[in-house]
This record gives structure tokens, sequence and C-alpha cells, in this order.
């Protein structure tokens, strides 16, 4: 955890002491009947108190923590993943070496509100996550080790110079440069008072370069052939010419299996798309959860809300008078009316005849319920999918009838919701 991590939960402890002191706590009627926890003064805090104000300030965050914890646990069943004692001890011990020393780490857990136990239960789900996720994405060690045999290329080191550089304006001086060198001059000295680069304060040192750092193929050809100690001849660049110097030489590797798993993973999961927040809202998406408590029967809808898929036009979400949804071959599908009228266009339905006209900017467009073939502009175009009409209401796969229109389309998986800019073609202020 960082600093700033641990200052936010120093922060948010100090928020629940100063509202804890701003509330009256209810008591039981019974009061011998409950446990006190704690005195201040005498008082007594209880625990039907403690329940209370947990109740109050965090009920509904733990309680959706208990539901994910219950969900990966199905999850993690299901898979077969599981989180051993020695992997949880591995990561508690990298989480110590953060600290200065056992008693400072003792002192973190106390400030932030933590027990030891609660820390292991806090890693041991983070873990679950980490290893559901990786079997989602197919990230076994067979399939990490054959993305990484079937791409070699791109788990390579290049070769890299440690460069120094004089930029000459004249041939003659490039040449008298490099005949100072040959007398015994430092590469540095002579860079400061003949090269013409802003390097030259700093001795021409160009720091570590690679082939892709250098713009022009001669140059390149040049440095990358040079051995560790060596200075070239000038480089005629045109207007320009150079000397180097080439302090140190690293040649180009490939990086074993072990050194290049990180970045394998990092890879597959950027090519698959999955992050934590995408997997977690998956399965709070497919789950029936229903929230009983009545102190925070919001999380209700806040999961209502995590399965609806939503439309937001200009970054303004607009009310649908039929769900959007994804049909199972993964085509979406909107209210045609309201998305089109949400970005400006004046839109005629008519029921009887399944007939939708749109005109927006002066141009016109037609759909017609059950075929995928619509009219825009003069032009015939196609959808993903044949306009239906569901109760009453016309529903249609929006990105060739949006962007026909001089829309623009986003798809967010992992807020499950469909971004339409209206105007894509101004920029915002």
């Amino acid at each position: 955890m960082t600093l700033t991590r641990v200052a936010c939960a120093s922060a948010i402890v100090l928020a629940c002491l100063s509202a804890w002191g701003q509330q009256d706590t209810p008591q039981p009627a019974d009061q011998d009947a409950d446990r006190a926890l704690a005195t201040v003064d005498g008082a007594s805090i209880t625990e039907s108190g403690l329940w209370w104000y947990m109740t109050q300030m965090a009920g509904g965050r733990l309680l959706d923590d208990l539901i994910l914890s219950r969900l990966l646990a199905v999850e993690a069943e299901k898979q077969g993943v599981k989180v051993s004692g020695p992997e949880v001890d591995e990561a508690l011990e990298v989480l110590k070496a953060e600290h200065d020393s056992e008693a400072d780490f003792q002192r973190w857990l106390h400030e932030t509100g933590q027990t030891l136990k609660g820390l292991r239960m806090y890693l041991h789900q983070e873990l679950l996550v980490e290893k559901l996720l990786n079997e989602r994405m197919g990230l076994t060690e067979e399939g990490i080790r054959e993305y990484y045999e079937a791409h070699l290329e791109e788990f390579a080191e290049s070769p890299q110079v440690h460069l120094l550089d004089i930029v000459a304006l004249t041939i003659d001086d490039a040449f008298a440069a490099r005949e100072r060198l040959a007398a015994g001059d430092s590469f540095a000295d002579v860079a400061r008072t003949m090269s013409h680069d802003p390097t030259a304060d700093e001795g021409g040192d160009r720091g570590w370069i690679t082939r892709e750092d250098v713009l022009y193929d001669k140059v390149a050809e040049v440095v990358f052939a040079m051995q560790e100690g060596e200075v070239s001849d000038p480089v005629d660049c045109g207007d320009h010419y150079h000397v180097f110097y080439a302090r140190q030489v690293q040649p180009g590797r490939q990086l074993d299996f072990d050194e290049a798993r990180p970045q394998v993973i990092q890879r597959i999961r950027e090519l698959r798309g999955i992050s934590r927040d995408l997997f977690i809202a998956l399965l709070k998406r497919r789950a029936e959860i229903d929230v009983t408590w009545e102190d925070v029967s919001y999380l209700n809808e806040m999961y209502a809300d995590i399965r609806a898929t939503k439309v937001l036009v200009d970054d303004r979400r607009i009310d649908l008078p039929a769900p959007a949804r994804l049909l199972p071959n993964s085509h979406l599908i909107v209210p045609a009316q309201v998305v089109l009228e949400a970005i400006g266009a004046e839109v005629t339905w008519t029921p009887e005849s399944g007939v939708l006209e749109a005109t927006r900017d002066g141009l016109r467009m037609r759909l017609v319920a059950g075929v995928n073939f619509f009219a825009a502009g003069g032009e015939e175009l196609e959808m993903a999918e044949a306009p239906r009409v569901d109760e009453g209401v016309l529903m249609m796969a929006p990105r060739a009838p949006v962007e026909a229109l001089g829309g623009a389309l986003l798809w967010n998986r992992a807020e499950n919701a469909l971004y339409i800019d209206s105007h894509p073609e101004v920029e915002s202020p």
C-alpha cells in the first residue's frame, strides 16, 4: 500500500471519529445484555452501538465487499482455482518489505485500522482475483510460453550505445575536432568548445540510445557498427557533420522466458482487454443479487445499473423507453427514435408501416423494420442487424444509422455503456 493510500485510510478514520462525536448513539433497552467494547470517561461503547455505527458509515460498502467475496469464491470453485497459504505468506512478506521494520509495519497496521488476519484476507482475495483473471484470459503457463515462443521478436532487447556527439557546421571543423581527439583531448572538452548542439554543455553526451532513437539511417549504420571506445570519422548529414564516440556498447539480446514472462503477461492482457474492474463488473452483472437489508437496499439499484446497458449522448445519459441489450451474437440494439432524437435528428415513427424517417442537417434517412438495408442521403447502407419492433418500440443496431447522420460511437465494455458523440468534428473547449 502506498503512502497516499495510508493517508486516505487515516483520513477516513479521522472522519469516522468526528462523525462518532456528532451522533447520539442509540443504546439497547437492556443495557446489561449489551456487551461493552470500550469505555470513554466512564461511558460505554457497546456492541449494538458499534453495529449501528458501522451500518450508517460503511454498511453498504462492507456488504458489497462480502457479496464480491462470495462471487469470487463461487467462480474460483467453478474454475478450480485456489490460493494457498504460502502464496499469501509471500505476498505479505512483499508488503512488509515496504516498511523499515516489523515495528513500523505493525504501526502501519494499527494506523490504518487493520488486523493481520484482515490483511491476509485482503491479500488472499487479491491473489484470487489475479488468478481468475489469468484463467479468464487463458494465461496458463502453457499459454504464456506459447505466446512467447510465437512472438520472440517482441521480447528482445535492442542494441544500445552510450553515445557522445560533436556537431560541426563544416567538414573542416569536423576534421579539426577529430584531430584534437587524436592528439589526446577529451571528447567532452572538444564537444564543449566546438559542438553546435544543445548537448555541448553536457560534453556532447546523448545518453543511451537505440536504433529507434536515430532519425537518419546513415547515422544509425555508423553508430551501431562502432565498437566500445571507438571514435567515428566525420559523418556527412548535408548541412552539418557528426563525430561520434561510443562510450559503451550493449549488444542486443533475446530475453529468456523467465525474464520476459511479466512482459508476456502484460501483452496478452492488453490484447484481450480484460481489466480487474471489468472482470468484477462481469461477475456482478451476471449474478442474481437481492439485498434485503433495508438500510442498504440502495445496493439493489446499483447492481441493476451494473446490469443495465447505458446509452450516453454527448456524455449525458438518456432515458430509454425500452432497455438496450446485447443479442446472443453480441450485436447491440437500442431504441431507435430516442437515440436519433438525442443526436439532434427530427424523427417520425409510423408503427403501422414499420417505417422510421429521420432528418438531420438536411440529410434524410429511412429505416424499415425487418430490413437491414436503409437509405441515407440517397445511398443504400447496411446495418449489422435488421431493425425490430419490441413492444411497440423500434430497436436498431446504432452504429450505421448514427454514423450516417454524422455522429460517432464508442462502446465501453467495462461500463456496459454506449457513448455517442453527436458532433465528433467539433472539438471540446
